[in-house]
């Protein structure tokens, strides 16, 4: 079994043993894990059926606890399974049976054990003990495949094994230490995955690789990802990547890499993360104003081929509409409603509807958060990655993606404000004009879909969501519904 370096690992394990004749071995493994392990916290879950082949007091030396699978009956403030989800960091079920695997399969939540499985973030390894024939049914082919597309679920291949009931070979069984080993070649994914990053989320994965002269931005769509990539145009490219050269900041057309797209810039940090570390200052002001002309730039290059609308305003639509295909951003988007009512909910769609109908389209970024601007920190120069989301758009749709970018960092941090203000300025500034009238409800939307991608793709945060509802209750009342002229 595979040891991490100390510090590297999770240190708190909940053990769950279903009802397999393989349960009767856990004593003498957990006293190898102990052995192997001796700062790991071990919690263990026994079923009622796994109490006929080993016992709560065998299991207790090398246990910190040892409980039922059994919902409590005393009232407790505190729901087990609640507990047990929160507390773990990995949880294993071993030995586990087929019924129990069925059962998780099937989105059943009948113990507190299974519940915990369900609704856990923790890493969740599957360690299945089957009898003859058991690899080979319909029902565990078909429990294995929906498992495995749970991206926090490990699956352990069972190895055959000498079965008590005929004495041949013809079992299957995995053990402890395989799962512990099969969490050990995952953990390090799942805590990049579980944790809010900003190169890290299920609509987009990027990283950062030293290149010729610089680095070498790569980026993929995430495993939630709406829509695939808008497709690269070498001539399109070409022209764009010719634009700039010299200025404060310039284009950079990404290349096809494999399933990645590739960019390469002569910075390895975007403004946002400077932004968020430093705050507002003389280089980011320069940067938004740099930005705002590079946008100006390429709503002048005709749109030629490239359509709309936008693959974040098709996002947006689909989730007012009650249409979202994320569960979490959903339930997210049922609190948003309730706080913000009918009016004000149909007062977005509307806003939709309007950019979506709007004749005076140019060529759209698309996308052009400050995420995706790369930093050369000793040049104080930014490169715009543009590609992925290229479309035809009214010109507004770039400005107050950067806009409500800003109005959203201004709300969440603190500081002066009118130093996050010099910022739009700037942006403004740099593109020629700003967004008028229309700036609270272009602002509103950029933000509503923001609170839809960190519920779609990062996870669901009640206080985190109220507190976006109540700003966005404010915005989209602040704009009072009133029709407005985009025009020049």
């Amino acid at each position: 079994m595979s040891v991490p370096r100390p510090g590297t690992g999770f240190s708190r394990l909940l053990l769950v043993a279903t009802g397999s004749l393989a349960a009767r071995n856990l004593p003498f493994a957990l006293t190898l894990l102990r052995e192997s392990r001796p700062g790991l916290s071990v919690r263990v879950v026994v079923t009622r059926s796994a109490e006929r082949f080993v016992t709560r007091a065998a299991l207790a030396p090398e246990a910190d606890e040892v409980m039922v699978d059994e919902w409590p009956e005393d009232g407790a403030a505190r729901a087990r399974h609640v507990d047990w989800a929160e507390w773990a960091e990995v949880i294993v079920v071993y030995p586990m049976t087929l019924h129990f695997m069925g059962r998780l399969a099937l989105g059943l939540a009948g113990t507190p054990a299974l519940l915990a499985a369900q609704c856990t973030r923790a890493l969740v390894a599957l360690a299945p003990a089957l009898p003859p024939g058991g690899v080979e049914s319909a029902a565990y082919q078909s429990h294995w495949s929906a498992l495995s597309a749970r991206p926090n679920v490990v699956l352990v291949p069972p190895r055959p094994g000498i079965s008590t009931a005929t004495g041949r070979p013809d079992s299957w069984l995995s053990t402890l230490a395989q799962a512990i080993e099969a969490v050990d070649a995952r953990w390090e994914e799942h805590t990049r995955r579980d944790a809010p990053a900003e190169d890290g989320t299920g609509h987009l994965l990027m990283e950062v690789v030293p290149g010729a002269g610089g680095f070498v931005w790569r980026r993929r769509p995430g495993r939630l990802s709406h829509s695939a990539f808008a497709p690269v145009d070498p001539a399109l490219n070409g022209k764009l990547a010719g634009l700039l050269d010299g200025a404060d900041v310039r284009l950079a057309p990404g290349e096809q890499d494999g399933e990645f797209r590739a960019y390469r810039v002569a910075g390895a940090e975007s403004a946002a993360r400077i932004l968020l570390r430093d705050g507002p200052g003389e280089q980011v002001e320069r940067l938004m104003r740099g930005l705002g002309r590079a946008l100006r730039e390429v709503h002048a290059v005709a749109p030629g081929d490239v359509s709309g609308p936008p693959r974040a305003l098709r996002r947006l639509e689909e989730w007012l509409a009650g249409g979202s295909r994320s569960a979490t951003a959903a339930a997210a988007g049922a609190v948003l409603a309730d706080r913000l009512g009918a009016k004000c909910w149909d007062r977005l769609r509307g806003w939709c509807a309007e950019q979506d109908a709007d004749p005076g389209v140019v060529l759209s970024h698309g996308a052009p958060g400050l995420g995706s601007l790369a930093v050369d920190l000793d040049k104080g120069t930014g490169e715009l990655l543009i590609g992925e989301d290229l479309c035809a758009a009214p010109w507004y749709h770039d400005l107050a993606w950067i806009a409500g970018e800003l109005v959203e960092l201004r709300w969440l941090n603190e500081g002066n404000p009118q130093d996050w203000q010099r910022l739009l300025n700037a942006l403004f500034e740099g593109y020629g004009r700003d967004l008028g009238e229309d700036a609270n409800r272009l602002v509103a939307m950029r933000i509503a879909l923001h609170l839809h991608d960190i519920s779609a793709y990062v996870g669901l945060d009640a206080s985190l969501l109220a507190g976006y509802a109540g700003f966005l209750d404010f915005l989209v009342n602040l704009d009072g519904g009133s029709p407005h002229a985009r025009n020049s």
